[in-house]
């Protein structure tokens, strides 16, 4: 391997265990054999003063395989726990059960190639200094959760992020920050594989990403990349229940239903996440939903843009992670008012007024999506609402954090009421017939047999991804299978190691034979229960005893009439009684 500095008359001074290079390290003077993952940094000195860092990941699979619990430098201990006792054991091995096994061994070196390589690389104390110092500190050691110990929070460590290979052929590297990212997930005792957010900064390198990630028809200009590392529903997370399903596409599939749905998403790449040259899983990359994310997706400038979330970190509470909260603040007066709770509007009027402060298109989407999802972890969190001022552009909401979602297949979420959040909005604007109508039409568009959350419909989008990660997962599984038995069995009462072919198949079976099978039938019931009263009698099928909306209507005549006159109409032959 050899390093070509781009001044010919410069030193090069390199390292390759990961640490920042400098002139005390070895110079350069003849090609590298490299043999095992190597993490090549390098500087050019010349009159005495050092260029940028240049770095370069060599991933072999042969290291990988081996990959031991005792990496040299690193610590034997994470950081402590939280909401119980201790101190987390540290895990960096592959299992050596599943990577000796002749059966799993071709699967999991084919699933290496099957996603795109992110290699993350930076000092290793800034990840594992077990010094509690906010400059110094390893970020993995001082997590900085919503609950217990924040020390830590936001700390933000220099890094080099590299993608390169999958299927795409992904190439670039760029200087950021590093920082963990997500909520209970940070927790030392719930979830020892964390997330993390790439920030894009002067402070570190370039002040933004400008890469293809997701294809050439998608925005290309990031602040911030999220490395969403699948905790809910994952075989490394605290809870058995938990374990049993984990699938690591749910989250993602509520991602691209949105986008099948006609309205805007947060874009995904899966990938394996490589630190310090070490495994450490099946990642997806997100989007961070910001002021960036704002102007790339939708036009104007980044200060256009109020971003609304449900923020942790002090207990659950509304913020504007960009903007203000004073359009939403105005949107919800206007609900509220749609719903009879204002002096100042009359609920028509304030009906009217809601068209430049909510998509109410993409709203009902957005409900129906996570009502037909049985999303039981929301949306006393998880979501995202976005809106472009000065452009009469209503709040888009955007499905995000969705892994507890597709388990029990009689779930009703469309009953769900949480002050201040999309179900509240839900049940206040189906006080407007318009609104309560125009929804249920929508529910019975989508969830027909063949309408969009149809099970053929959905079960393709879920395969999609299962063919995505089909070969990876057996990486995944190698990674963390045996974490709750062999490191942390906390609420394990089964000694557990968790693997693709005996548990993944398992849980995807029961979703394609017992899930979806039923779930859109079932989901449309229960909305046509929860909307129907809000309708009254006005269009009542008597012959299925549903609601016949607006659209489906027509005259003695045969054509079709929008506002009916009270009277005797013919559906599809069909008697209609309007009272």
């Amino acid at each position: 391997m050899a390093i070509t500095p781009k001044d010919a008359d410069a030193d090069v001074y390199f390292t390759t265990d990961g640490s920042t290079p400098t002139i005390d390290n070895e110079l350069y003077v003849e090609p590298l054999v490299l043999t095992e993952t190597t993490l090549l940094r390098a500087i050019e000195v010349k009159d005495g003063q050092p260029s940028a860092v240049t770095t370069a990941s060599y991933i072999f699979t042969q290291s990988v395989l081996s990959q031991g619990n005792a990496p040299e430098g690193y610590p034997d201990r994470w950081g402590r726990y939280t909401t119980i006792s201790g101190t987390a054991k540290a895990d960096y091995e592959m299992d050596p059960e599943m990577t000796a096994d002749a059966a799993l061994r071709p699967k999991i070196i084919a699933g290496l190639s099957q996603l795109p390589i992110l290699s993350v690389v930076t000092d290793k104390g800034n990840l594992f200094n077990r010094e509690n110092n906010e400059e110094t500190g390893g970020i993995y050691i001082f997590t900085g959760p919503p609950v217990g110990d924040a020390t830590g929070n936001g700390w933000t460590r220099p890094c080099s992020a590299e993608l390169f290979g999958g299927p795409q052929h992904h190439d670039f590297t760029v200087d950021c920050g590093l920082k963990l990212h997500g909520g209970h997930g940070r927790l030392a005792e719930k979830n020892p594989k964390h997330s993390f957010r790439l920030q894009f900064k002067k402070t570190y390198g370039p002040s933004s990403l400008e890469y293809p990630l997701y294809g050439k028809s998608e925005p290309s200009k990031f602040g911030q990349l999220v490395l969403r590392c699948h905790f809910g529903n994952s075989w490394q997370h605290w809870s058995e229940g938990n374990r049993t399903k984990a699938q690591y596409t749910r989250d993602v599939w509520a991602r691209r239903m949105q986008r099948k749905l006609g309205q805007p998403s947060v874009n995904a790449l899966y990938a394996h996440l490589f630190l310090n040259g070490m495994y450490w899983g099946i990642y997806n990359i997100a989007e961070r939903v910001d002021d960036t994310f704002g102007k790339e997706h939708f036009g104007g400038k980044k200060g256009d843009y109020d971003v609304i979330k449900i923020e942790e970190e002090g207990g659950n509470h509304l913020e504007a992670s960009e903007g203000t909260t004073d359009s939403w603040n105005e949107m919800m007066q206007a609900v509220r008012a749609v719903a009879g709770q204002s002096a100042e509007l009359s609920p028509d009027e304030a009906y009217e007024k809601l068209d430049t402060l909510l998509d109410k298109s993409n709203f009902i989407d957005y409900m129906i999506i996570n009502q037909y999802a049985g999303n039981t972890d929301w949306d006393h969190h998880n979501w995202y609402a976005i809106r472009r001022n000065n452009h009469r552009e209503g709040f888009r909401f955007l499905c995000w954090d969705s892994e507890i979602i597709l388990e029990n297949p009689a779930e009703n979420a469309v009953t769900r009421r949480n002050s201040g959040c999309p179900t509240d909005i839900f049940n206040m604007l189906l006080n407007n017939k318009d609104f309560a109508r125009r929804y249920l039409a929508r529910a019975k568009e989508l969830l027909a047999k063949d309408g969009l959350l149809g099970q053929q419909s959905v079960v393709e989008v879920w395969d999609s991804l299962y063919s995505t990660i089909s070969l990876a997962i057996y990486d995944e599984a190698a990674r963390w299978g045996d974490y709750r038995r062999d490191v942390h069995n906390w609420q394990d009462r089964t000694n557990t190691v968790y693997t693709v072919d005996k548990h993944y198949m398992a849980e995807r079976n029961r979703l394609l034979t017992r899930y979806f099978p039923v779930r859109t039938a079932t989901v449309l019931s229960q909305i046509t229960q929860y909307v129907q009263p809000y309708i009254g009698t006005d269009g009542i099928d008597v012959v299925s005893g549903l609601p016949a909306m607006a659209h489906d209507y027509y005259n003695l005549q045969g054509q079709r009439v929008v506002h009916p006159a009270k009277g005797l109409y013919i559906r599809n032959g069909k008697k209609l009684i309007l009272r």
